[in-house]
């Protein structure tokens, strides 16, 4: 029985203290996703390079005019993205990260520097490894 008592307060303490960090803690929601777009100045570096680039509903960058400016579509991972490419839903897009980039018309000059902004932030997998 002494091992009872013994045993008794330090699961009533734990308990106490357990119950008060839990009503103190905010409710965890969905919470929001970043924007893809704006997430490690893609898009700013876009406009800091002069293309005429602008957002286009909840995903994409239209660069220039369609159908001869590129568009970046960005998927919510990049799994998902390189899903798209094998599916063949994304015929002629350059995976670079989550983002598919549809090259259209556009100058080798132009598409470098969406490369290079659009790349912003994409961590290169390792050899050996899976991303």
């Amino acid at each position: 029985m002494p091992h009872v008592k013994s045993m008794a307060a330090p699961v009533a303490v734990a308990l106490i203290l357990g119950g008060c960090s839990a009503g103190a803690t905010p409710p965890q929601g969905r919470g929001r996703l970043a924007d893809q777009r704006t997430e490690s100045g893609r898009f700013q570096c876009l406009v800091a390079h002069h293309l005429a680039a602008q957002k286009v509903g909840q995903t994409e960058i239209q660069i220039g005019s369609p159908p001869a400016g590129p568009t970046v579509q960005f998927e919510p991972t990049a799994g998902a993205a390189e899903i798209r490419q094998i599916e063949g839903t994304a015929q002629g897009a350059e995976l670079i990260g989550s983002a598919l980039v549809y090259p259209h018309q556009a100058p080798g000059a132009e598409l470098t520097v969406v490369e290079n902004c659009i790349g912003q932030g994409v961590a290169e997998p390792k050899l050996g490894t899976t991303p």
